[in-house]
């Protein structure tokens, strides 16, 4: 009766060695023919790049996903507001990782503003929803000033916002 009893419990270990051996091997398989999921997309666009009714004239380009403007202004009150949507054409959400500006103001007397539309700020780690559009506000004043000036005020302006995907 020992005998058998030995006999049984070697065939046990035997066979969760096999079975353990045998989920191993499709465990390794799974790995090596793993396919990737391609249906995720990654396309950040900036586009609609418009100047708004009642603004002066300005100067406004985009070229590698930099927005470029100039700003000519010549008398107190004036202002040029331009937007620009970015549009998130991929399936993956996308967060602002950097913001780079570049301001060149010689007479530092014009003012700016970058925000959303809905004059929210813009900060590093907001979200960019796929399929998502939001719309940013670039807005340069002459504000008042005590003495009168009589030149012409120009601000250069370079904005760059940089994404990530969000996984």
């Amino acid at each position: 009766m020992k005998k058998q009893i030995h006999i049984l419990e070697g065939l046990i270990i035997i066979i969760i060695l096999i079975i353990a051996l045998l989920m191993s091997i499709k465990f390794i398989y799974n790995i090596k023919h793993e396919t990737l999921d391609t249906s995720y997309m990654w396309n950040i666009e900036f586009n609609n790049l418009k100047i708004i009714e009642g603004s002066e004239e300005g100067n406004l380009s985009l070229k590698d996903n930099q927005i470029n403007l100039e700003a000519n202004l010549k008398n107190e009150g004036e202002y040029i507001s331009f937007t620009i949507d970015i549009t998130n054409h991929g399936s993956l959400d996308a967060k602002i990782n950097d913001i780079n500006l570049k301001v060149d103001n010689p007479t530092n007397i014009l003012t700016y503003s970058i925000s959303y539309i809905n004059k929210e700020a813009i900060n590093i780690d907001d979200i960019l929803l796929g399929k998502e559009t939001k719309t940013i506000l670039i807005t340069i004043k002459y504000p008042k000033q005590p003495k009168k000036i009589y030149d012409p005020l120009n601000l250069k302006l370079a904005l760059n916002i940089s994404y990530t995907a969000i996984y």
